[in-house]
């Protein structure tokens, strides 16, 4: 069997490149090949095996890169193919560096039998090994199926490639539902995005996060007027948890996760001091502020992150509750559960700012001081209630008035109460905000992991 020089991975050289320093990339295993099987004794192969693997560095940070290349035997996985990737998860952890990976694998090679499948159980082994110890980044940039898409899922953060990125378990050849006519399935992502945009947004996440998990953030520099600098307005921002996050931010600067899954929680990070914060904060949809299992597992996500890789986290609630839809009852309890036990697990630093109003069990669930946050602000003009104020009243006396609903807030829901029962620790001007966060978050600057 002949092996030939493989020069149909230009277009996948060209996205590394896009991701990597200029002339950092160094290429291993380029040599590797395919073998005889049973059923694939070909006259020859290509080289590389349909998957480009190495190391680079993006913005001087080290990272392991592989890239599958769909021009390769139809884009297909097999047992060599698959022995690259483990091997580079290897090196990517013994050397403590994320890894990522651009996905484009139609699923397995059926020549290669049960040994290309053993190369994927190894993976999926792997990747469950790096799970908490290094960042996994990854990107869909072509067909993503069969056992590759189980691959992509266990990645902490999965970006799609708009109008060529598909991904799915199944082939549409083989879905008997009512799907069967679309290839790709709803996935948990952190969006659809052109290339450069993708490329963008995987290098502003390599700046941001640990390389791994036993050491911390990188710390970037700020100005003084930044450092100084107050939130004027931010009141008015009430409900919006993009506008109030990027404004309490370095530079006005979020980097947002699975923006378009569970609108009504925004994830991601900021920086606070150039310190790298993860972020969870309720938002308004479409008016309402009701909280899904969407968002509350996005929400989880994010606090499990946080929790493996020693980053402290910030939630912001503002919600009336849960949402009441059926559709959305049916997972509600298993998220919210989730999301408890996220937090609960979490022994970084912990802040909860209360912006707006919360209602009823939602309180206790979003970071509150009972389940262990270690600072909680609450803006002067916000409350937090069991039930809805005008309700309590209407229930305690009868009927609602005004006079006895400013009582009630007074003494048992408005910030000052909750302050005098000890379950904040500052009453704050939403101007003050990012003040009093910058300070809370420098008493905890020299904690370690």
């Amino acid at each position: 069997m002949q092996v030939k020089s493989n020069d149909a991975k230009a277009t996948v050289m060209r996205k590394i490149n896009d991701l990597l320093d200029a002339g950092s990339f160094m290429e291993v295993g380029e040599h590797v090949s395919a073998r005889f099987t049973d059923f694939y004794q070909p006259d020859s192969v290509l080289e590389s095996d349909g998957v480009v693997i190495g190391y680079g560095t993006i913005d001087g940070n080290l990272v392991f890169v592989y890239a599958q290349n769909s021009e390769v035997m139809g884009g297909t996985f097999g047992e060599m193919h698959g022995r690259k990737i483990v091997k580079l998860y290897s090196r990517a952890m013994k050397a403590g560096a994320p890894v990522i990976g651009l996905l484009d694998c139609a699923g397995f090679r059926i020549e290669e039998g049960l040994d290309g499948l053993n190369q994927f159980a190894k993976l999926y082994a792997i990747q469950a090994e790096a799970s908490g110890k290094i960042p996994q980044i990854a990107a869909v940039i072509g067909q993503c199926g069969g056992g590759m898409s189980l691959s992509a899922e266990q990645n902490d953060f999965l970006f799609i490639e708009k109008d060529k990125g598909s991904l799915f378990v199944n082939p549409k050849g083989v879905v008997t539902n009512d799907i069967g006519d679309n290839a790709s399935v709803s996935a948990t992502n952190d969006g659809e995005y052109e290339w450069k945009e993708i490329a963008a947004k995987i290098k502003k996440l390599v700046a941001a996060l640990p390389a791994n998990s036993n050491v911390m953030a990188a710390i970037s520099e700020l100005s003084d007027a930044e450092l100084n600098r107050e939130c004027a307005g931010l009141a008015s921002k009430a409900g919006d948890a993009k506008a109030i996050l990027t404004e309490i931010s370095d530079n006005g600067e979020l980097l947002e996760t699975a923006p378009e899954f569970g609108r009504d929680m925004v994830t991601g990070f900021i920086k606070i001091t150039g310190q790298t914060v993860g972020v969870a904060a309720c938002n308004a949809v479409d008016g309402e502020k009701r909280l899904t299992a969407d968002g509350l597992d996005k929400a989880a996500d994010l606090v499990d992150f946080c929790d493996r890789f020693g980053l402290p986290i910030l939630t912001i609630t503002d919600t009336d509750g849960f949402d009441t839809k059926s559709s959305n009852e049916k997972y509600l309890p298993a998220a919210a559960g989730r999301l408890l036990k996220a937090l609960t697990a979490a022994d970084g630093l912990k802040i909860n700012l209360i912006t707006g109003n919360v209602t009823g069990s939602a309180y206790s669930l979003l970071n509150s001081r009972g389940l262990g946050a270690d600072y909680a602000f609450m803006w002067d003009s916000a409350v937090a209630s069991i039930v809805n104020p005008r309700q309590a009243v209407e229930v305690l006396f009868g009927k609602w008035s005004q006079e006895n609903e400013d009582k009630f807030k007074e003494v048992q829901s408005g910030a000052l109460a909750l302050a005098r029962h000890g379950l904040v620790d500052k009453v704050i001007d939403p101007e003050e905000t990012r003040k009093y966060l910058i300070g809370a978050f420098q008493t905890f600057v020299n904690s370690s992991r």
